[in-house]
């Protein structure tokens, strides 16, 4: 049995995560991971503080826009679009969220 608070390391069946940002860099990959990559790439490479618009499509067919904060922090850069897309699917669910997510 998982406590109520333990995350889940339950799998989300993607087809297409779309990553577009601000300085005009785009990329289409398949997983979540890359996906991730990806973001702490260009978090890494960004100047200033910016945001990536995100496009997940799902293999049921639904659809999840919105946008990702790119932040400029010391230390290494770490980015969870996994984690973003988890707090979407727990908010529509009727769970509790903390935060605000743009789309």
């Amino acid at each position: 049995m998982r406590a109520a608070n333990a995350p889940t390391t339950e799998p989300i069946d993607v087809i297409r995560i779309r990553l577009s940002a601000d300085a005009g860099a785009t990329a289409v990959v398949s997983e979540f991971r890359m996906a991730n990559r990806i973001l702490a790439a260009w978090a890494a490479q960004a100047r200033r503080d910016s945001r990536v618009d995100y496009e997940v499509t799902f293999l049921d067919g639904l659809r999840l826009s919105g946008g990702y904060p790119l932040l400029r922090r010391g230390g290494k850069p770490h980015a969870s679009l996994s984690r973003v897309i988890r707090r979407l699917f727990k908010e529509m669910a009727g769970g509790p969220a903390p935060y605000l997510v743009e789309g």
